[in-house]
């Protein structure tokens, strides 16, 4: 990986193999990097930005390929004008009249597939370990908690609406245009200006009011929620269930330090939040230690300090090889 990224050019960024599989596949990886280095505001910070663009661009051009029935209509349309010319017995007249429909049936074609086709969807996806701050067209701001991802459209036709899998907190911006929808599995969570959280993990859906009004809605037949600030709503895919549950601003928004508020909290709860921010495989090898409850606060931000105060706390030995984890009991080498 190159290391004088502050003395590119913009041409020397499009050719950068690096640069390159960020704006066009965005890898946890890439993002990481490319977020931090835009985050440093380099000198060439221009240079990079007209990169950026030209090389979205390029990515978003594609072969024409129209379907068969829109060629079939223009050419319908183009033989109709043609029929509707007063007819010239000139044989000179007769080769400029095919010759202008060779030359206007592909630029039909052309516009009509600008016209027609599908708008980009943009995509934000923060790796493992990571938060992401996403600024929305509307200057809406986003926070992505770790292993999650958000697309949205650019909304030139004022319809608001993003889709989230993993976990985010919303900032909306209040807008002439009202509405401002956020899809997670099977939620739908409609705003008008207002701070939320959301986060949607295992076939379930929680959405947390900090401020604002909010209106939740799930499967079809389910009766939707309206949340007041400091309420939250739980949907289970599984159960078909939407339901308001008692929730308090310090649990559900501690992720936003990197931590985690424990209140009679579950082990196993504990175990799900180090997999969807770490990535771990987790093994316990004494399964009724995942039903003990904790009370406390847990800092996320540092594995290595999760790992040595969960083992302080839990009495157990935590035996860590790559990506997995073992619980071991507090006789046995480990952590």
């Amino acid at each position: 990986m190159e290391t004088g990224y502050h003395l590119f050019t913009k041409e020397d960024f499009l050719e950068d193999a690096f640069f390159r599989e960020w704006v066009k596949h965005a890898t946890p990886a890439a993002t990481a990097f490319w977020t931090g280095f835009r985050d440093s505001a380099p000198p060439n910070m221009e240079a990079f930005e007209q990169a950026v663009v030209a090389l979205e661009a390029i990515l978003s051009l594609q072969r024409i390929a129209p379907a068969a029935e829109v060629k079939a209509i223009v050419w319908e349309r183009i033989q109709q004008q043609l029929q509707q010319q007063q007819a010239v017995p000139i044989t000179r007249n007769r080769r400029w009249y095919r010759l202008a429909a060779a030359v206007l049936l592909p630029l039909l074609i052309v516009t009509a597939w600008f016209l027609l086709r599908p708008e980009k969807m943009n995509k934000v996806v923060s790796a493992y370990g990571q938060q992401l701050r996403v600024t929305l067209p509307d200057s809406s701001v986003v926070i992505l908690n770790a292993h999650s991802e958000l697309s949205y459209y650019n909304w030139k036709d004022g319809k608001r609406e993003v889709w989230l899998q993993g976990e985010a907190l919303f900032n909306v911006s209040h807008r002439a245009i009202p509405s401002f929808t956020v899809h997670a599995g099977k939620v739908q969570v409609e705003v008008l200006g207002t701070i939320f959280n959301v986060k949607e993990r295992r076939d379930k859906v929680e959405v947390f009011l900090k401020e604002g009004k909010v209106k939740v809605s799930a499967a079809k037949g389910t009766p939707s929620l309206i949340l007041q600030p400091e309420e939250q709503a739980d949907y289970d895919a599984g159960k078909g269930l939407l339901r308001k549950a008692v929730a308090k601003k310090e649990v559900a928004l501690a992720w936003t330090e990197s931590k985690m508020q424990l209140q009679q909290t579950a082990v196993k709860d504990i175990i799900n939040t180090l997999q969807d921010t770490y990535g771990f495989t987790i093994i316990i090898e004494d399964t009724t230690v995942a039903n003990r409850t904790i009370d406390g606060v847990l800092p996320l931000n540092n594995v290595n300090n999760v790992l040595f105060e969960l083992s302080a706390i839990l009495n157990m030995k935590i035996e860590k090889n790559n990506d997995t984890l073992t619980f071991k009991s507090a006789g046995q080498r480990g952590f």
